[in-house]
């Protein structure tokens, strides 16, 4: 397999931002690349949807020079994507590798990788210091496992070196069986010493040439330091500097939006005077931000962004929309009893289509009770959308198929995706109503030019003008996506810090009573 060459080299990440200088671009700590003030966040994306191939390579060409992926991600399809990509742009010579700063993660023990450890468990050849956190979800630091990790994500990236390299959520040990096993000192003890021990192996990685930096992304940074899994940033650096002065721990990544603002009001470095983000300014670590637009308030997920609204669909009434459900509901049940025995499917495939070609019945069921535009894309992208897909595929591949069926399946296809459309539209017209507080609040604060910036856009600007940011990691599945973060990057904003401080002394429990 051909890899692609070098790595991110800081004078390449200078001139590449030189050819954007509408976009706001920083330091990326200690490490002296050049970033992109928002970088492209990997979560959810997959190299079997065209659409996320199209939207990484539209941000790589149109400013964006930071991907922040991980291992697990798609069970790997995260990276196999940013290496398709990286392929097709360097092979055409639209970017060079030296120019884009390329960060993955390793940790997490799940998919492929949990159905491998579990088999090496059963033959007696364990990982060793693994958390066995829940039965489909394990972890583990382990110079052993990240050796793997780092060999496997340089495969699917096609790189022969990987640019910024992080543990990921280490903070599962101090929330397994041995938490309750341990007095606390011990347990933070071996804690600290697990992240030194990965250390130690990174910085051999670094001498191998296999990767350039390394860091940990950690959502316990930001947790007041008495909370059982608080990670303390300063004793990771003391872990860093008793390996070498000249240690390559340069970058770290945490959550922080406008509702968790941890990071940047919680005493809880240095003896407690000093926050997370004081602690890594002084420092000059490299700062990536992640969940900027995903704010979790008691157990809530209160997405901060403006939804898009057909206002046909609002026009509706209960009754129309119960008939629209009902239809929908009965031309599933006609389908399923007129042509499922006919299609000379196995019996486990009629049973998987019969109990999941019932969209109809989940929306009638659920419809007034999904309760926010976030509970109900989490029903649709977790339970609705991949039951129907895979019920409609089923049926598709059926060689007994006649044009008539499939006539029949369009229809039904084409009811669901417009009762989708009628929900998004009733529970994104509630979220506006309830960002639209969110607005009047910031709007008191920003200078007059950021005023009709949606939501989004304003959240990415005070998050990436903060001193000490390096860039703000957003989601962008899409090209709209795309366009709506380059326009939140096109200006700095001064007293961003001030603006942070404001909206926590003043507008919290208004925000959290909307949600």
């Amino acid at each position: 397999m051909s890899l692609i060459s070098s790595a991110a080299q800081i004078i390449a990440t200078e001139e590449f931002s030189s050819r954007f200088p509408e976009l706001k671009y920083k330091k990326l700590g200690k490490t002296g690349l050049i970033v992109s003030a928002c970088g492209f966040g990997a979560y959810r994306v997959d190299y079997r949807v065209k659409e996320h191939f199209d939207s990484i390579k539209y941000a790589l060409t149109s400013g964006i020079n930071l991907i922040d992926t991980s291992s697990n991600y798609s069970d790997g399809g995260s990276e196999i994507l940013v290496g398709n990509v990286l392929v097709d742009l360097v092979n055409s010579g639209k970017l060079k590798r030296e120019e884009v700063v390329i960060v993955t993660k390793g940790g997490y023990i799940q998919g492929r990788n949990l159905e491998r450890a579990k088999k090496m468990s059963d033959e007696g050849n364990a990982y060793r210091d693994v958390t066995e956190y829940s039965e489909n979800l394990w972890h583990c630091i382990h110079p052993d496992f990240l050796k793997d990790q780092v060999k496997e994500s340089l495969e699917r990236m096609k790189l022969e070196k990987i640019d910024v390299y992080l543990l990921h959520n280490p903070e599962y040990f101090l929330d397994s069986s041995l938490s309750a096993e341990l007095e606390t000192s011990e347990l933070r003890h071996e804690y600290y010493r697990r992240i030194s021990e990965a250390f130690e192996f990174l910085e051999s990685e670094i001498d191998a040439g296999r990767i350039a930096f390394y860091g940990i992304s950690s959502n316990s940074f930001v947790k007041s330091s008495d909370d059982p899994v608080f990670t303390s940033l300063e004793e990771c650096i003391k872990a860093a500097e008793k390996l070498s002065p000249n240690n390559r721990f340069n970058v770290i990544q945490f959550p922080l939006n406008l509702l968790e603002r941890g990071a940047v009001v919680n005493l809880n470095q240095s003896n407690s005077s000093c926050t997370l983000l004081e602690l890594a300014k002084q420092s000059d670590m490299g700062v990536l931000i992640n969940r900027p637009l995903n704010a979790i308030s008691e157990n809530k997920l209160l997405r901060l962004a403006d939804f898009e609204v057909n206002s046909e669909h609002l026009k509706l009434d209960e009754t129309r929309i119960i008939a629209e459900i009902g239809l929908l509901e009965s031309m599933e049940e006609e389908f399923m009893k007129e042509y499922l025995d006919f299609l000379n499917l196995s019996e486990e495939k009629k049973d998987a289509v019969n109990y999941f070609l019932r969209a109809g019945k989940l929306l009638r069921d659920n419809w007034k009770n999904f309760g926010s535009i976030e509970g109900f894309n989490d029903v649709k992208k977790q339970f609705l959308i991949p039951r129907v897909n895979y019920a409609l595929t089923t049926l598709v591949g059926s060689q007994m198929l006649t044009d008539e069926m499939k006539s029949k399946l369009d229809k039904i296809a084409k009811q669901i995706n417009n009762l989708m459309s009628v929900m998004e539209s009733i529970y994104g017209f509630m979220a506006n109503t309830r960002s639209k507080k969110i607005h009047e609040d910031l709007n008191t604060m920003l200078p007059e030019n950021c005023v009709n910036l949606s939501l989004s856009q304003k959240s990415i600007l005070i998050l990436s003008s903060l001193e000490g940011v390096s860039s703000v990691l957003v989601g962008m599945r899409q090209k709209k996506y795309v366009d709506d973060v380059l326009g939140a990057i096109k200006t700095d904003l001064q007293g961003a810090e001030e603006i942070m401080k404001n909206i926590t002394d003043l507008k919290r429990h208004d925000w959290e009573d909307i949600n």
